[in-house]
C-alpha cells in the first residue's frame, strides 16, 4: 500500500509540473491507470520522451492474454486528451502463431498528434504483428518509434508467455457523457 501511495504522490507532483492528467483518487480504475503510466515510465526509460511529445493516450491498466497456438486478449481503459479523460475504451485481440502461456499486462498507447487520436476514435488504427517474452513480472514490449503517429508500450504485471504471432486487434471508443466520470 505504501508503494501505491508513493506512486500516486509522484504522479500528482509530475502532473502539477507538466500539467498532465491527474487521477481521481476515489476512482480505482483511474488510480490503476495512473499506476500503469508510472510503471511504463519507470520500467521503459526510453518512453519518457514519447510521453512528453504525446497529444493524447489510451491507457489499459490490466489486459489479460491467453494463448496456445491461437489466443486472445481483452482489457478496458481510458482515453486521455491533454489532462482530461474524454472516453472509455475496450481492447480485444485475436492471435495466431507460435505462442504459449498466459500474461497480464498494462498497455499505454500514445498518440503523437490530434490526427492520430482522431484515427483511433474512428477505429482506423490496427496492429498486426508482435513478439515478446514474459516471465513473472519481467517482460516489456513497445514499438521503438511512432508508427502511423502511434507508439505502444506494455509492461508485464504477471504471467509466463512466449510468442511470435500475427494478430488482429479491435478498439472501441465511447465518449464520456456529462457526469459519467468512471465511464463504466
Amino acid at each position: 500500500m505504501t508503494r501505491r501511495l508513493l506512486i500516486i504522490l509522484l504522479l500528482v507532483h509530475a502532473a502539477a509540473v507538466n500539467a498532465e492528467w491527474q487521477p481521481d483518487p476515489s476512482i480505482k480504475k483511474q488510480v490503476a491507470s495512473a499506476e500503469a503510466i508510472a510503471q511504463v515510465k519507470e520500467r521503459i526509460p526510453r518512453s519518457q520522451s514519447f510521453f512528453e511529445d504525446a497529444y493524447g493516450m489510451a491507457v489499459y491498466p490490466s489486459v489479460t492474454r491467453l494463448g496456445f497456438g491461437f489466443g486472445g486478449a481483452a482489457g478496458k481503459g481510458y482515453v486521455i486528451e491533454g489532462d482530461t479523460i474524454i472516453a472509455t475504451s475496450r481492447y480485444w485481440q485475436f492471435t495466431g502463431g507460435i505462442q504459449a502461456g498466459v500474461r497480464n499486462f498494462s498497455m499505454v498507447i500514445l498518440f503523437k498528434n490530434q490526427a492520430a487520436l482522431e484515427d483511433f476514435k474512428e477505429g482506423r488504427i490496427e496492429f498486426v504483428a508482435q513478439s515478446g517474452l514474459a516471465a513473472g513480472t519481467k517482460g516489456v514490449a513497445g514499438t521503438p518509434a511512432y508508427t502511423q503517429d502511434v507508439v505502444i508500450f506494455t509492461v508485464t504485471r504477471l504471467g509466463l508467455m512466449g510468442e511470435f504471432t500475427y494478430s488482429g486487434a479491435r478498439f472501441t471508443y465511447r465518449p464520456l457523457q456529462g457526469t459519467d466520470e468512471e465511464g463504466g
